[in-house]
């Protein structure tokens, strides 16, 4: 009877030369070109091979060891595991069947498709954009607050009223601590400063922020309660967390190299697969992931959002990460499916710049015709668009300081601009000393863009 973990069909072990077997005359039809790949060019487990497969009949097994043969998959040599019975198990994976995958990324993570370079980089690559990381990957841990909320939250640097905020606004924090810490070496201590900063505060499990877990953990479907990762003794975890800090400060340059996308793919993969903490593990490794990356020099990833499109995929995450684990430890399947979810990011993104892009310069435009139009920088016609299309809505300093990622003297004058061409009204909040900003019901008529 075949054994399966979460739906997934557990490879045969090889043992010696089980390819051997084969007849030459079906040699030529295993190789990954052939039989390696879906139709959409994902990489195939074991029980997605013996289904597409049908020349095959009869030989399934034989097959699949001689296709592994052939994946020319590479050891990791800072990284090892453990199988269930305790064993030892090196971890790998194949460039080969990745390479066009990381293409893709290259080629759309530039953003040059959208030519933001320079000054459009700044005008259009806002803060707001770097939170939507932070609301993905809390509502994916089971925050209850709507995005507009959680915008109006991180937009305005309010107190958080329950722990759904509180969580938003700790991943909002990471995802700044990350990067902040891109010049430092990766550090078993560095990892716990991630998962404080997730944790602190909405900790569940018995978990102290920051602490690394000190029993054993188990993780389980949601659905029947099966356990589908088990993860190593407490008592490994320090020693695995220092070979992947290992792993994350070599250079592996030369005859060594390993693609840097691969290799922040892997260091979230070692984080779910060590389950170092209580709690706050699925945003360590995340956070450590976009650490990686941003170290890397692939800065436009602070804007990328991975975690909105595996919150609508997480049982497909979940069934990756054990492909990987059940194929002794073949990374790729794990490796592959996060570069599909990286490129849908990137090409998600890539729609809504081009739509936001296409209504700035739609507005600016529309105020082309308005004798104000020379006075009016890029923050001004941001501010505009937003006025026109929410009649009566207040601004504050605080949250066009965040937006455009200025101080508050800057952001402030921004407003007070508009406010001196009577194009924003100004009044003081009631108890405080602070101002709001009214978008008046007839800018346009102020505008005398009608």
């Amino acid at each position: 009877m075949k054994r399966k973990v979460f739906g997934i069909e557990v490879p045969p072990i090889a043992e010696g030369n089980e390819f051997s077997c084969l007849p030459q005359e079906l040699w030529s039809k295993v190789s990954p070109k052939l039989c390696g790949f879906s139709t959409k060019g994902d990489y195939l487990s074991w029980g997605e091979f013996i289904t597409r497969t049908p020349e095959l009949k009869g030989y399934k097994e034989p097959a699949w060891h001689l296709l592994k043969w052939k994946r020319n998959l590479e050891i990791i040599d800072e990284l090892f595991a453990y199988r269930t019975d305790g064993s030892m198990a090196l971890t790998r994976y194949s460039i080969s069947s990745l390479v066009h995958k990381i293409h893709k990324i290259e080629r759309l993570s530039t953003l040059k498709h959208l030519k933001l370079q320079g000054n459009d980089s700044q005008r259009y690559l806002t803060t707001s954009l770097i939170m939507e990381e932070s609301i993905s990957s809390a509502q994916m841990e089971g925050a209850a607050t709507t995005r507009p909320v959680a915008k109006e939250l991180l937009s305005t640097g309010r107190e958080p009223r329950d722990f759904s905020e509180r969580m938003i606004i700790n991943n909002y924090q990471l995802m700044k601590f990350a990067k902040a810490s891109i010049l430092e070496p990766l550090t078993v201590e560095l990892i716990q400063k991630f998962n404080m900063v997730a944790t602190q505060e909405v900790s569940e499990n018995d978990h102290i922020a920051g602490m690394i877990r000190e029993g054993d953990i188990a993780v389980r479907s949601v659905t029947d309660d099966e356990i589908i990762h088990q993860a190593p003794d407490a008592d490994k975890v320090r020693p695995l967390l220092i070979s992947l800090c290992v792993f994350a400060n070599e250079e592996h340059e030369g005859a060594e190299f390993i693609h840097p996308i691969v290799k922040a793919i892997i260091l979230h993969f070692m984080i779910g697969y060590i389950h170092p903490f209580a709690d706050g593990n699925g945003r360590t490794a995340r956070a450590l992931f976009y650490w990686f990356m941003l170290k890397s020099g692939y800065d436009n990833f602070e804007f990328i959002s991975i975690s909105s499109l595996l919150k609508s995929s997480k049982n497909r995450y979940a069934r990756a990460f054990v492909k990987s684990e059940v194929d002794e430890f073949d990374l790729t399947h794990f490796i592959d499916f996060n570069m599909g979810i990286i490129i849908r990011a990137l090409e998600s993104f890539t729609t809504f710049m081009q739509k936001k892009i296409e209504e700035i310069e739609r507005t600016r435009l529309d105020l082309y015709k308005s004798p104000y139009f020379r006075e009016f920088k890029h923050a001004h016609i941001t501010i505009i668009k937003k006025a026109l299309e929410d009649a009566g809505r207040e601004f504050t300093v605080k949250e066009w300081q965040t937006e455009f990622n200025v101080t508050a003297a800057a952001s402030r004058g921004y407003l007070d601009k508009l406010v001196e061409l009577n194009l924003l009204i100004k009044s003081k909040e009631k108890g405080s000393r602070q101002y709001k900003y009214l978008a008046p019901r007839n800018l346009k008529e102020r505008l005398k863009i009608d």
